[in-house]
């Protein structure tokens, strides 16, 4: 089954699922292909598509299909059943790559959400692959919430503006990763490509590959609740913030690291807000401009004392998006959950918004999301009501001023 909304790219919705009843028993026909090495798979009498074992592949042998959806915001689902056992470690990898019917079998650069077993535990892993062997880089790892001999599979896979990647099994949420620059995934990107290199056969009961809304919010779901320029006589900010920390004031009209002592210093308001739904909007310098070395941050549901909170960390060359675990007005100590360290350039006069909104966070720059963290609230409760910048000062260098600022609450 498939549908298409509109006609015209790159409005157009796609989408297509799978359930392997319309086919004759035997190996696969279009638009389903088998690549390179490896036995071509079969569809069954169950209405099932099985995927055979290819545990001594040399070139990544794999079962592949013409159609992708449309849009940088789209999903896939897959039911599988999988009697993996034994201590060899064994996987079943869904690589998303170009489409076979532009470059055939030759595939590169692709991202793979890989699942994965070994004599101690079943897992799942997103990586990059120069080939389909060849690892440029492991993005994420978590162990999957069900063993998967046995157990019926449903693999829920999302992918957020072409770069952001979060993996459920069983409608239970697994974990998140960006893709690095070099390997985002777009138009003409978005095939999949399968790999058992398992001892047993892989028995897929159905797939779904979609277009969807953004997860993202647009700017109806937030309004303002409290802006300041910091245009005043220079020093302290008063009320309604609190600052934590000294060595920091309005300089220039910017709420500003000062002095010569290193450390951190925040600026908090309590905003009232209780359902983890906050966006904080700021722009970068104004007195001091970006720093390789020093952080500044943008601050969402932090306790009233500091020492709880998700940050998005500023540098001129990199974005962290993290949650803080001691005093933010000392040196705070710093759990990252995405960071994007290449590609990205902070300027004074850029627009930065933290975000978090059902569950997960975002930071934009001059409204164009750059980089995501899921599971906001695992550490971190939804109920922290505070939100406001950070400045500081490292090794003798200061971190970027901030020139205004703007919270907004969410629906």
């Amino acid at each position: 089954m498939s549908f298409l909304l509109r006609r015209s790219v790159p409005r157009a919705w796609a989408g297509w699922r799978d359930d392997f009843n319309t086919y004759p028993v035997g190996n696969i026909q279009r638009p389903w292909v088998h690549l390179a090495d490896g036995t071509v798979a079969q569809f069954n009498s169950s209405g099932e598509l099985r995927l055979p074992a290819n545990f001594f592949s040399g070139n990544g042998g794999g079962e592949s299909y013409e159609f992708q959806p449309f849009t940088p915001n789209w999903g896939m689902e897959y039911e599988i059943w999988w009697p993996v056992t034994g201590v060899a470690s064994q996987g079943f990898t869904m690589y998303f790559t170009d489409s076979w019917a532009r470059i055939g079998g030759a595939f590169a650069n692709m991202v793979g959400v890989r699942m994965l077993h070994d004599v101690t535990r079943d897992y799942l892993q997103l990586s990059e692959f120069t080939d389909g062997w060849s690892v440029a880089q492991p993005n994420g790892a978590w162990d999957s919430p069900v063993v998967y001999n046995g157990n019926d599979l449903h693999v829920k896979i999302w992918v957020e503006n072409d770069t952001w990647v979060r993996i459920w099994v069983n409608d239970i949420y697994v974990g998140s990763s960006m893709i690095t620059p070099a390997f985002k995934l777009g138009p003409d990107r978005r095939c999949l490509r399968t790999l058992n290199t398992s001892l047993a056969d892989v028995y897929m009961r159905w797939i779904d590959h979609y277009d969807r809304p953004p997860s993202v919010p647009n700017m109806s779901v937030w309004s303002s609740i409290l802006f300041d320029d910091f245009n005043r006589a220079d020093g302290a900010v008063g009320s309604p913030w609190t600052q934590l920390g000294t060595n920091a004031g309005i300089v220039s009209n910017s709420w500003s690291t000062t002095g010569t002592t290193d450390g951190s210093r925040g600026l908090l308001w309590n905003t009232t807000l209780t359902g983890g739904k906050v966006r904080v909007e700021a722009t970068v310098g104004g007195n001091l401009a970006p720093h390789a070395t020093a952080a500044s941050s943008l601050i969402v549901c932090s306790n009233s004392a500091g020492t709880q909170g998700l940050c998005a960390n500023i540098y001129s060359g990199s974005v962290y998006i993290s949650r803080f675990s001691t005093a933010i007005s000392g040196t705070p100590t710093m759990t990252d959950f995405q960071a994007l360290t290449s590609g990205v350039s902070i300027a004074s006069g850029d627009k930065l918004a933290f975000c978090v909104y059902n569950g997960f966070t975002f930071l934009e720059k001059n409204g164009t999301p750059i980089i995501y963290a899921g599971n906001a609230h695992g550490t971190v409760p939804a109920s922290n009501t505070y939100a406001g910048l950070r400045v500081g000062r490292t090794s003798g260098n200061n971190s970027n001023s901030w020139n205004d600022v703007r919270i907004y609450s969410g629906i």
